[in-house]
């Protein structure tokens, strides 16, 4: 007889599932919730709140990262364990704990393809748009919403809709960055379609200057040079913005220094020739005498005229304009700012690791190896960079780094150093094989002194060696010794 009361075992699973989500929904929000208010759009986020989250997710991805660069495989790990007799007397210890078998899980799970989510994180930033709501990763649905916990209110909601709507409507005319991948070179030229406005840009003001009986209003709109006024604002204004979005690591010199490079006539003039802005300009110049201003003036009228363009595209139809003259000036601009990071060594924008003197120090420091910083250069008037070098006590240099200052430039040479591997690796076996006895420094009298510090400073106070001498095991002092200063600075019993 069947049990009508029983029910289904696919209405159980949904139901246990329920139960499941619904209490992950009661601790979701934790750190938010006070009693059973929905959150307010002033407390969803606080700046301290923010500014870590932002934080923990860029280092979340990086190190996430390296723990699949770094890591062997599940099979290469369990190789190991099994002969721990082949192991290293450095790394055995490690492969008693947790941290490389579930680093090596990872790397398995992403060589077999099992790993998803680290594919599509990586993709995140890509993907990102402001104006859209969708969730990017995919085991995130629209649908899900409704099983969450309220944390924001619907006025909340409403206004973020409207924000989005208005997004979208932005988003179409006003991108700084091209979508294709493959590019035809030049970019299409944007299109004034106001003829007599298209007609001006292409008029020099040669042209016009006998033409006495015109009125002076009529001659200032029959050529081009209130065009080139508004063209080298919006030029200057648009290579600015599209520099500042894209290179936020530079400072305020390496985007003025870099900004010059894009705007300079001998770079318009060259697009101007681009686009046979050249061929289209009427002027009554003679262009074939070698030594007259045409030529003293490097041509000048062809970068002109390139800005004339720009300020008739704006004088066209400044609303649906302005955005294609920013998309066109990016793809413009492109392979020259290429160009010029790899031929400038001061336009750095790699970001600068403030722990690097302590991650280097942490693989191969030891105090007899003396790992220090030498600054070989300061910032001066003919180059505003400083250098420092990472050298060893026999004055080996491990690596060089550059900055605008003493400080970031030590950090750089760390991060050089960091990044070559097989130097790491030689100094890291070399500390390994290193007593622990003898990877303290000894003064003079025989008394140890602590190691010195990643910066290769090395702490000797009196003080603090006076207390290490007083503390320090093996010690057998009367009541009747004494500290003394040693002829080197050290200090000693007596």
């Amino acid at each position: 007889m069947k049990d009508y009361n029983k029910k289904p075992q696919k209405a159980q699973k949904d139901g246990a599932e329920e139960q499941i989500a619904k209490k992950h929904r009661e601790n979701a929000y934790s750190i938010h919730k006070s009693e059973d208010k929905p959150l307010e759009l002033t407390n969803a986020y606080q700046y301290s709140q923010v500014l870590q989250l932002e934080h923990a997710v860029t280092n979340f991805m990086e190190y996430f990262n390296k723990i699949i660069q770094l890591s062997p495989n599940y099979k290469v790990y369990l190789e190991n364990v099994d002969r721990p007799q082949e192991t290293s007397v450095e790394i055995l210890p490690a492969m008693l704990r947790h941290k490389l078998k579930c680093a090596a899980e990872l790397a398995s799970l992403n060589e077999l393809g099992k790993l998803p989510l680290l594919e599509e994180l990586n993709n995140y930033e890509s993907k990102f748009s402001a104006s859209d709501r969708k969730p990017i990763l995919k085991d995130l649905k629209e649908s899900d919403l409704d099983k969450m916990s309220a944390s924001v209110n619907n006025e909340m909601v409403r206004h973020w809709n409207e924000v989005s709507r208005k997004a979208e409507e932005e988003e179409e005319e006003d991108g700084y960055e091209p979508e294709e991948t493959k590019k035809k070179w030049p970019p299409k030229l944007p299109e004034i379609k106001n003829s007599a406005i298209k007609a001006r840009v292409f008029i020099h003001k040669s042209m016009i200057n006998d033409k006495l009986y015109l009125s002076e209003h009529d001659m200032i709109k029959a050529h081009n040079e209130r065009l080139e006024f508004l063209g080298d604002s919006i030029l200057n204004t648009t290579i600015t913005m599209i520099l500042y979005n894209k290179f936020p690591h530079l400072s305020e010199g390496q985007l003025s220094k870099l900004r010059m490079k894009l705007i300079s006539n001998e770079r318009l003039k060259k697009w101007s020739f681009l686009y046979k802005f050249n061929e289209k300009l009427r002027t009554n110049l003679d262009k074939t005498c070698e030594n007259n201003d045409f030529k003293h003036g490097k041509q000048k009228l062809y970068a002109d005229v390139f800005e004339a363009y720009i300020g008739g595209l704006i004088e066209d139809d400044p609303k649906h304009n302005l955005p294609k003259v920013r998309k066109w000036l990016s793809k413009l601009a492109s392979p020259v700012i290429e160009e010029e990071f790899k031929k400038d060594d001061d336009l750095d924008v790699n970001e600068v690791d403030i722990n690097a003197k302590k991650t280097l120090y942490s693989l191969i420091g030891y105090a007899a190896l003396n790992l220090h910083y030498k600054p070989i250069q300061k910032p001066s008037s003919e180059d505003s960079n400083a250098l420092v070098e990472c050298r060893i006590k026999d004055g080996t240099v491990l690596g060089v780094g550059k900055g605008r200052n003493i400080k970031i430039a030590g950090m750089r040479a760390a991060q050089q150093v960091l990044q070559n591997k097989p130097l790491i690796e030689k100094y890291a076996n070399l500390r390994a094989a290193v007593p622990r006895s003898d990877s303290v420094v000894k003064g003079p009298s025989g008394s140890k002194r602590s190691p010195p510090s990643d910066d290769g400073d090395d702490d000797s106070s009196a003080s603090q060696q006076a207390k290490r001498a007083n503390l320090g095991p093996g010690n057998d002092t009367s009541s009747n010794s004494r500290i003394v200063a040693m002829p080197d600075g050290s200090l000693a019993f007596n």
